[in-house]
């Protein structure tokens, strides 16, 4: 009698798993975090399905970095900032730079994006002016030089 409610325990957290990943990419720590506060007596069942569904390319790290580079971009942000939101799912630093080196962004025409989306065409003459672009760009997640190659 216990192992058939075991049994239909995993299918449950398996089918759970699935309709997550049905509807989008996710980290393995985010899904089974995720799995976690839905199963929360069930730690270890979790992580062993997670590690199962990863095995089987069902759930894949470098896809999910792939999807949020390439959201992130669409919306002007810089490598910085992307890679710090990837370190915080705990990608590793390999997949980090693979899907950055993948999705082949031209870094310095995203930032110019940015700043057109913020600011318009608006000049900007004054020193303090250019501190503001230059703090809001750093904040975004550009380096350095990128950002002085925007006010060439």
């Amino acid at each position: 009698m216990k192992s058939s409610i075991k049994k239909e325990l995993l299918i449950k957290i398996k089918y759970r798993a699935m309709t997550l990943l049905a509807r989008r990419e996710h980290s393995f720590l985010n899904l089974s975090d995720k799995l976690i506060c839905i199963f929360p007596d069930e730690s270890k069942q979790v992580y062993e399905i997670v590690l199962e569904l990863k095995k089987k390319n069902l759930q894949s790290d470098l896809r999910f970095a792939e999807m949020i580079t390439t959201v992130r971009i669409r919306k002007c942000y810089g490598q910085n900032r992307i890679k710090a939101e990837l370190k915080s799912h705990k990608i590793d630093n390999d997949i980090i730079e693979l899907s950055l080196t993948k999705c082949d962004a031209d870094w310095v025409k995203i930032a110019k994006k940015a700043l057109f989306k913020k600011y318009g065409l608006s000049s900007c003459d004054e020193f303090n002016d250019k501190i503001k672009r230059s703090n809001f760009l750093k904040y975004r997640g550009f380096t350095t030089e990128q950002i002085t190659e925007c006010f060439k």
